[in-house]
C-alpha cells in the first residue's frame, strides 16, 4: 500500500488499483495503466478536447493497512475497505453502500463485479428500447441503429447505473464494454482499464448530479427549442418552393410552430446559399427558427469538399487512405454493406478552425440556427485510425460524436440568437448537446412504449432533454395501424404536447394531412404545448443545475416507494405534472398515483396518492395528466389557468 497525491496504490486479488476520493459521495477506482493510474479517462478527454478543466477532484484521505486489511478514509468520515475478498464503500455513517466481490482480468478484458440486493433494480446504461430497468439483463454498451427495432440497441449508450438502492456507477471510458445486471452487477471492459466511479446518496437526484459533476451539465437551450419544430424528409425541404409551402400550410391551418429542420437541403451545396440565405430571412421576419441537417463529421463529396477548400490532410486517415469504413451494423435498409466516409479529424486545430470558419458562414450569412446530426453511430473503431494528436483508436466510435456534437452546439451559441443542435447518438457527455431524439420507428402502436422507455432510460442515464419523431418516422407495415394512423397520431401529439419538444418528421402524414378533427385535436395539444413552455423553461433549468431530466422516472419522485420502480408507462414532467400517456387501442387504463395529493387537470377531480386507479377512462382525444398540488413550481398554477380554454376545447371533443 503506498499514498501519493491523495490516491492510495493497492493489490487486489493481483490487480493493481488506485483509489481517491472526490466528495459528496464519490470515490474513484482506477486499474493500472503502463505502471500507473491513468487520469484521462473519458470525462476528462472531453473536457480537454472542448478547452474545460477535467473533472480531477482529489480530496485528502488517510489509509492504514494491518495483516492485509486496508482501510482509506475520506475527509467527510465515508472509508473503504479492502481484504482479499471485498472492496466495501461505507458511508459517514458506517452503512456499507457498495461491495465489490471480484476485480479480475481475461485476456484482453477487465471486469469488475457487485453485489446486487435480490429486489434491487438496475437503471440508465443510456438510452434503452426494451426496458428502463436493465436488472436480468447483459447491457451492450455500443450505440448502433438497428432501424425501428426495440430490443438490444442503443444511439446513446452510457455505462452509467443508477442502482434503486440509491448508490450509481460510472464506467469513465468510451470504449466497449458490457454491463451485466443478473445475480451481480458487473462492469467488463475491452481494450482499457477500469476507471470506476462508485456513488451513494440519499437520493436518486444527487447522484444525477454527482455523475453531472463529472461528465458536465447539460447547458440550457434556447427558449424556442421548447415548442414545435417542423421537419420533413428529402426531398420536399431540398427547396424553398417546399419550405414555403409548408409554412403557408400551417398557417392555413392554425398550426403553432417554432422552427423548421430542413432534411434535404445540404448546408455544403455551395450553389443553393444565396437561396438558404432567403428562406432564413423570409422565416425570420415570421420569428421562425431555420436549423440544417448534416451527418455527423462527414466530408461532402468531392466537389464540394474542393470548393470549400477542404484537402484531405484535414481528414482523419485509415491508415494511408483517408476514406473509412462506417462501423459495422445491422440496419440493413441504411447499412446493407459498409460504406465508405471521409471525416474531420477533431483532434487537428488547423482542420476545426477550417470547419469553424465554414459554420460561421452558416451561421452569420446564412443565419442558420442549429443543426440536425444524423449517423452519429456509424464512426469506426474497430480498425486503426491516424489521428493528428495521436490519439488511439479505441473508443473513437463513441467520443467522436461527443465532440462533434458540443463543437457544433458550442458554435451555434457564440451567436446572440442562441442555436440548437439535434442529435440522434452519442454517448458519455452527450448532455453536453441538447437535445437527443429518439432515431426511427414506425407510425404503430408498439413502438409507443419503447419511446417511452428510451427516453426515461436516457433521463436516469444524465441526458436531460429528449425528443421523438412525433408518432413516428416510418409508415407502417401493420395493416390495422396503417388504417388507424390519425388515431397514432392523435396520441402521439397528446403524448409530445407533455415531453420537451414536439418534432414532426418522417416519410408519414404531416399535421394538415389528416381529416378536420384530427388537424383540431392536432391543433389544441400543439398550441397547450406552446401554452406549458414558462413551465417547461423554469423545470429546464433545474435539469441544467441538478442533472436532473425533465421527463423522469417515478422512482425520482419517491425512492422509497418499491411501487414505482417497474412502472415504466408513466412519467413526471419536471416536478409537478404526472403524465399517463395512452399507448394502444385502449379507452381503459389503470394509473398508480404515489404519495402526495394529486388533480386531474383535465376534470379537475383530486386524488389521494398512494393508489391504483383501475380502468382510468382514456378516450381518444385525452391523456391523463394530474398536477401535484404542493409542487415546488412557481409556474405551474399560472399556466394551467392560461391554458383553461384549450382545456376545455380538448373536454369538449371528449364529450363530443
Amino acid at each position: 500500500m503506498q499514498i501519493s497525491e491523495n490516491k492510495v496504490k493497492f493489490e487486489y486479488n493481483g490487480v493493481i488499483l488506485f483509489l481517491s476520493f472526490c466528495g459528496e459521495g464519490v470515490w474513484r477506482l482506477q486499474s493500472v495503466k503502463d505502471g500507473k493510474s491513468d487520469d484521462y479517462g473519458a470525462s476528462q478527454v472531453l473536457s480537454r478536447d472542448l478547452g474545460e478543466k477535467p473533472f480531477d477532484v482529489t480530496r485528502e484521505i488517510t489509509a492504514d493497512e494491518t495483516k492485509g486489511f486496508l482501510t482509506v478514509r475520506g475527509d467527510d468520515g465515508s472509508f473503504v475497505t479492502a481484504d482479499k475478498k471485498y472492496i466495501t464503500f461505507y458511508d459517514p455513517s458506517g452503512n456499507a453502500r457498495k461491495i465489490i466481490t471480484r476485480i479480475s482480468r481475461k485476456r484482453n478484458e477487465i471486469s469488475a463485479a457487485f453485489l446486487l440486493g435480490n429486489k434491487d433494480a438496475v437503471y440508465g446504461t443510456g438510452e434503452r428500447f426494451d426496458s428502463v430497468n436493465q436488472r436480468g439483463k447483459s447491457t451492450v454498451i455500443y450505440a448502433i441503429d438497428k432501424w425501428c427495432s426495440k430490443h438490444g440497441n442503443s444511439y446513446v449508450p452510457v455505462p452509467f447505473v443508477i442502482i434503486s438502492d440509491c448508490t450509481a456507477v460510472f464506467q469513465n471510458r468510451f470504449e466497449l464494454s458490457r454491463i451485466n445486471a443478473r445475480s451481480r452487477l458487473e462492469f467488463i471492459q475491452s481494450d482499457a482499464v477500469l476507471d470506476l466511479y462508485v456513488m451513494y446518496a440519499s437520493s436518486p437526484d444527487k447522484l444525477l448530479t454527482a455523475y453531472s459533476r463529472i461528465s458536465g451539465f447539460a447547458p440550457l437551450p434556447p427558449k424556442w427549442a421548447f415548442g414545435t419544430l417542423v421537419c420533413r424528409y428529402h426531398p420536399e425541404f431540398a427547396a424553398k418552393e417546399g419550405v414555403y409551402a409548408m409554412s403557408e400550410e400551417m398557417k392555413k391551418n392554425g398550426f403553432p410552430w417554432d422552427g423548421i429542420i430542413m432534411e434535404g437541403f445540404r448546408s455544403w451545396k455551395t450553389e443553393k446559399w444565396d437561396e438558404q440565405r432567403e428562406i432564413s430571412e423570409k422565416l425570420h421576419a415570421d420569428n421562425k427558427k431555420v436549423m440544417i441537417y448534416e451527418q455527423c463529421g462527414r466530408f461532402p463529396d468531392s466537389y464540394h469538399s474542393e470548393k470549400l477548400g477542404l484537402e484531405d490532410k484535414l481528414a482523419v486517415n485509415f491508415p494511408d487512405n483517408v476514406q473509412l469504413h462506417e462501423t459495422r451494423s445491422l440496419n440493413l435498409i441504411d447499412n446493407l454493406h459498409r460504406k465508405s466516409m471521409k471525416c474531420y479529424d477533431l483532434t487537428n486545430p488547423e482542420t476545426v478552425e477550417k470547419w469553424n470558419g465554414i459554420w460561421d458562414k452558416f451561421r452569420d450569412e446564412m443565419l442558420i440556427d442549429g443543426a440536425k446530426i444524423d449517423f452519429c453511430e456509424q464512426f469506426p473503431d474497430d480498425k486503426p485510425l491516424r489521428f493528428f494528436d495521436g490519439r488511439e483508436t479505441p473508443g473513437a466510435h463513441h467520443w467522436y460524436p461527443v465532440l462533434y456534437n458540443s463543437l457544433r452546439y458550442r458554435q451555434f451559441n457564440q451567436s446572440d440568437r442562441g442555436g440548437l443542435c439535434f442529435s440522434r447518438g452519442g454517448g458519455i457527455g452527450a448532455q453536453r448537446y441538447p437535445f437527443i431524439w429518439a432515431g426511427d420507428q414506425m407510425r404503430e402502436y408498439r413502438f409507443f412504449k419503447n419511446v417511452i422507455k428510451a427516453a426515461l432510460s436516457l433521463g436516469l442515464s444524465g441526458v436531460p432533454f429528449v425528443s421523438w419523431d412525433m408518432a413516428g418516422y416510418m409508415p407502417a407495415i401493420n395493416p390495422l395501424d396503417r388504417l388507424e394512423e390519425s388515431k397514432i397520431f392523435i396520441r402521439g401529439v397528446e403524448f409530445t404536447c407533455f415531453s420537451p419538444v414536439i418534432q414532426t418528421h418522417g416519410k408519414v402524414k404531416r399535421p394538415y394531412d389528416f381529416d378536420e378533427h384530427t388537424k383540431d385535436v392536432y391543433r389544441a395539444y400543439s398550441t397547450l404545448h406552446k401554452k406549458l413552455r414558462p413551465y417547461l423553461l423554469e423545470q429546464a433549468e433545474i435539469s441544467c443545475k441538478t442533472g436532473l431530466p425533465l421527463m423522469r422516472h417515478l422512482f425520482l419522485y419517491d425512492c422509497k416507494d418499491e411501487k414505482l420502480r417497474g412502472i415504466e408507462d408513466e412519467y413526471m414532467l419536471g416536478s409537478a405534472l404526472l403524465i399517463a400517456p395512452v399507448t394502444g387501442r385502449g379507452k381503459k387504463r389503470n394509473i398508480y398515483l404515489p404519495k402526495g395529493k394529486w388533480q386531474d387537470i383535465f376534470t379537475k377531480k383530486e386524488y389521494e396518492g398512494g393508489k391504483t386507479i383501475k380502468n382510468y377512462p382514456v378516450p381518444l382525444e385525452s391523456i391523463p395528466v394530474f398536477r401535484l398540488l404542493d409542487a415546488p413550481s412557481h409556474t405551474v398554477e399560472k399556466v394551467l389557468s392560461d391554458s383553461s380554454a384549450l382545456i376545455n376545447e380538448i373536454n369538449s371533443f371528449v364529450k363530443g
